[in-house]
């Protein structure tokens, strides 16, 4: 009986260490994935170093107070607060570091009921991946993707909208979403 007491003190023994010995790493562990997940916040904005590649071929409304890249109050007129793309023409978002992702959300123009026509690309080592195509986007449209390394979206004006032919991008965010399996 005296071995089996001693025995079991053994195994609760290990089984302390490995505890204090595994919390480290886990912790060092968590650290790492928020960094790689860009600490959970949305990563195309100006403070991420977010750049629109494309900013040649787009228009922006009234200067920087039309990227959708901002964060600051957000006003809104027919000619002012957006960034725009013509028929063929995309609107292509670099991000300054490569991240883990799976959400991407996209607050189309919508001061008056219209759909869009678009194809959104992933773009990871140069190699673009659809993650959403719709006739009928609108409003603000959030995609979620299975997780993965993402250093850049394409947004694809693939036919205008119902109203004229340009693509009108208000706001734009990408994050990593935590999951709860309830």
């Amino acid at each position: 009986m005296k071995w089996n007491s001693c025995f079991l003190c053994a195994i609760l023994l290990l089984y302390k260490i490995q505890l204090v010995v595994n919390t480290p790493c886990n912790r060092r562990e968590a650290k790492l994935k928020s960094i790689i997940r860009g600490k959970y916040k949305n990563v195309i904005n100006y403070n991420m170093g977010t750049l629109i590649s494309s900013k040649q071929q787009n228009g922006f409304a009234v200067g920087i107070y039309g990227s959708c890249l901002r964060d600051n109050i957000y006003t809104i007129t027919g000619g002012y607060g957006f960034t725009s793309s013509a028929i063929g023409n995309s609107i292509i978002f670099d991000l300054q570091e490569q991240y883990e992702l799976n959400t991407l959300k996209i607050w189309l123009w919508d001061q008056s009921y219209r759909f869009y026509r678009i194809q959104i690309y992933l773009i990871y080592q140069q190699v673009e991946t659809i993650i959403y195509e719709s006739n009928f986007a609108q409003s603000i449209t959030t995609i979620t993707f299975p997780v993965q390394s993402v250093q850049g979206f394409k947004v694809y004006n693939l036919n205008g909208n119902t109203q004229n032919t340009g693509l009108f991008i208000i706001k734009a965010e990408a994050y990593f979403k935590l999951q709860t399996n309830i």
